[in-house]
């Protein structure tokens, strides 16, 4: 799909903390320290997730919100339309330092909503950390950390559910939710579906409107076409609005297609997304929009980009081309959840206790950070000392050292002790290693596959299916009480193969 002006999963992570108005995006990056800094000037745009409420910050920039315009799905509106998670646009303008700005334009479209089909299936994965669904037939998945829910839950989610959606597509064309709002009772013919998506062919009255993997038949008979100036076209990216006659129906009787309005080369762009095309560093694009990172700065340095990766973009567009001065991971393999403690705020660390010894932490200026226990303050680098004695989920890159180099942290209640990495070292029927932790085993201990399967033989059938060194597994240890492990607290509970 081709980028364009609309709802990102970006206001990025590295923020502090976005208001609009009342409403905040970030908690992140603390003070300072943006890679885009010296970026003067209009023709700013940042693309991304609301992710806290607070003080005034996007991508690391200061921005004064009191003159900006609201609009919520193509009507004026405000922040109050707005919750966690939701992908808003905003447009700026930036001082000569890139670090303080003013915003003057905040908008927000859904990418997809309609209803679950009563006689479809909502699937989990053998994690219990992911639910696959469709709507309209499009694929989609919700996280039980990475989505934010509104008047359901994860554990509540339906078929049948009416659902609207923002988030963002992989490269495989699945739509990674980052926020779901629960709409009203669904009524053929009647309730208002939307797909955002490429129109992909165009025959007299119908467009196949490419959303994700799926192409839909939109029928244009009825339909307002005069949000698309000059006419539809192959390979615009448009927004249908309709009805549909059933559930399970993917053919949209539009009552309006709206063009939206692509990125303009000069813009200063930051942009958060799936690598969905990559042939090289110099040549890879992020949800349809085409970048050229030849000269840009990865960040961690060790990170390296591929298909599939979630990033975080930052240039100047060009002959339709993002000239990448930074790319920054947003996500990374290696995952540690326990208890957090030693908190460096000078330095930006923290360490997490395992299995009676710790993992280190690094928290970057681009680190998202949010703590769900204690909202206020916003969770900075100044505030991270908040961290101290709370149970944290940490997910990031591995430095030389060993460490943990943070994309995502998050604070929140008590839960399974986590780590996950290449495995490094085994002594069959007492211990495996990870992110340099020796880890107890037990006979107790679940040994299984990366579909959750148990080895048969154990811990010896599962040595002969890993690699030391390369082979990524995940080491959980339950806590003790109800539904706890079945051993003692700090001896694994299951290792699991992990896919690559």
């Amino acid at each position: 799909m081709s980028r364009v002006l609309r709802t990102s999963w970006l206001l990025k992570p590295t923020c502090a903390a976005l208001t609009l108005g009342l409403l905040s995006f970030g908690a992140c990056s603390g003070g300072g320290g943006k890679g885009g800094a010296g970026i003067g000037g209009s023709g700013y745009k940042a693309d991304g997730t609301v992710t806290e409420f607070g003080s005034v910050f996007v991508n690391g920039v200061e921005f004064d919100t009191s003159a900006a315009v609201f609009e919520i799905e193509g009507a004026s509106g405000s922040q109050a339309s707005l919750i966690l998670g939701m992908r808003v646009q905003v447009e700026a303008t930036l001082d000569a330092s890139g670090t303080k700005g003013t915003a003057t334009r905040v908008t927000f479209e859904d990418e997809l909503e309609g209803p679950i089909p009563a006689g479809g299936a909502i699937t989990e994965d053998a994690d219990q950390e992911n639910k696959d669904f469709s709507i309209l037939g499009v694929a989609v998945r919700v996280n039980v950390d990475d989505t934010t829910f509104s008047g359901l839950t994860y554990q509540s989610l339906a078929l049948g559910d009416s659902l609207q959606i923002s988030g963002f597509y992989d490269a495989a064309g699945l739509l990674r939710a980052t926020a779901v709002v629960k709409k009203g009772a669904f009524t053929p013919n009647a309730s208002i579906v939307e797909a955002r998506g490429t129109v992909a062919s165009l025959g007299a009255n119908t467009i196949g409107l490419r959303v994700g993997a799926t192409t839909l038949t939109v029928d244009t008979t009825q339909a307002d076409l005069s949000q698309v100036p000059g006419g539809l076209a192959v390979g615009q990216v448009v927004e249908a609005k309709g009805t549909i006659a059933s559930d399970a129906a993917t053919s949209i009787l539009a009552t309006a297609v709206k063009l939206s309005t692509a990125f303009t080369d000069g813009d200063t762009l930051e942009l958060e997304g799936s690598v969905t095309r990559f042939v090289s560093q110099s040549d890879f694009d992020v949800e349809g929009t085409k970048v050229n990172a030849s000269g840009a700065t990865l960040d961690p340095t060790n990170f390296t980009l591929a298909l599939g990766e979630r990033v975080e973009v930052e240039g100047k567009l060009s002959s339709g081309v993002l000239q990448a001065s930074i790319v920054r991971s947003r996500g990374g393999e290696r995952r540690a959840h326990a208890t957090a403690s030693n908190v460096n705020v000078s330095a930006g660390t923290f360490d997490l206790t395992v299995a009676g010894q710790t993992v280190r932490v690094k928290v970057t200026t681009t680190t998202k950070l949010k703590d769900t226990t204690a909202p206020q303050p916003p969770l900075t680098l100044a505030t991270l000392a908040n961290l101290n004695g709370k149970f944290v989920k940490v997910r990031g890159l591995e430095d030389a050292s060993g460490a943990i180099v943070a994309t995502r942290v998050f604070a929140g209640n008590l839960g399974t002790v986590e780590l996950q990495g290449p495995i490094t070292a085994q002594v069959i029927g007492t211990s495996v290693t990870v992110l340099g932790v020796v880890f107890p085993v037990d006979g107790t201990t679940k040994f299984s596959d990366s579909a959750n399967a148990d080895f048969p033989g154990g811990q010896a059938d599962f040595a002969n299916n890993v690699t030391l060194g390369s082979t990524p597994i995940r080491v959980r240890d339950k806590q003790v009480g109800p539904g706890g492990g079945s051993n003692a607290f700090g001896v694994a509970d299951q290792v699991e193969v992990q896919t690559p």
